[in-house]
């Protein structure tokens, strides 16, 4: 198992303040993930994978076929998450915090959370069980579905900015239907 005291993800300052070509994001993101891999083989992104996150619209389109720092923020919270994620799911997670917060921000705090739990889990600290190992993985097992299960019944109940605008919009579109009716 890897050791993750050791695993340090680019924050936003390490990431390249200049604009990107595909290969050198794809190069950067597997770099600073290597930990997921579970063999040398194995691909964290792909151009592929890039290219369907744009189309679907999770990520904004490249500039002239060059990335910046924001994608790269992007497409790793994106690796990370599509481990127990849909992309609807994770597109709308992405909206509701960048709807709090810088995205700068969002995506350090993201990183520092992340590995400060991924040492804990591995270390042992985030519970107390008895020196039984196969118990010890029921358990991690048994709270990771607990924890996919709360986020999906928040996020599908919590509304992003787009959505609340969305339906601003459609009430004051409304309202203006019914008065034109009744006049």
């Amino acid at each position: 198992m890897n050791d993750y005291k050791t695993i340090h993800m680019l924050r936003w300052e390490e990431i390249p303040d200049f604009p990107l070509y595909i290969d050198q994001v794809i190069s950067l993101i597997e770099k600073s993930l290597d930990f997921l891999k579970m063999n040398e083989e194995d691909k964290i992104i792909t151009s592929t994978m890039i290219n369907n996150y744009v189309k679907s619209g999770i990520v904004k389109s490249p500039i002239k076929k060059k990335y910046v720092r924001e994608h790269v923020a992007y497409f790793t919270v994106i690796c990370l998450l599509k481990r127990v994620y849909s992309l609807d799911e994770i597109s709308k997670l992405i909206r509701i915090q960048f709807d709090n917060s810088p995205v700068e921000k969002a995506y350090n705090a993201f990183c520092d959370v992340f590995e400060r739990q991924l040492n804990d889990v591995a270390s042992g600290e985030d519970l107390i069980l008895e020196d039984d190992q196969i118990l010890t993985l029921f358990y991690k097992t048994i709270m990771s579905v607990v924890y996919t299960v709360y986020v999906q019944k928040t996020i599908y109940h919590e509304k992003t900015l787009s959505e609340i605008k969305k339906e601003q919009k459609k009430a004051k579109k409304d309202k203006k239907k019914e008065e034109a009716v009744s006049k």
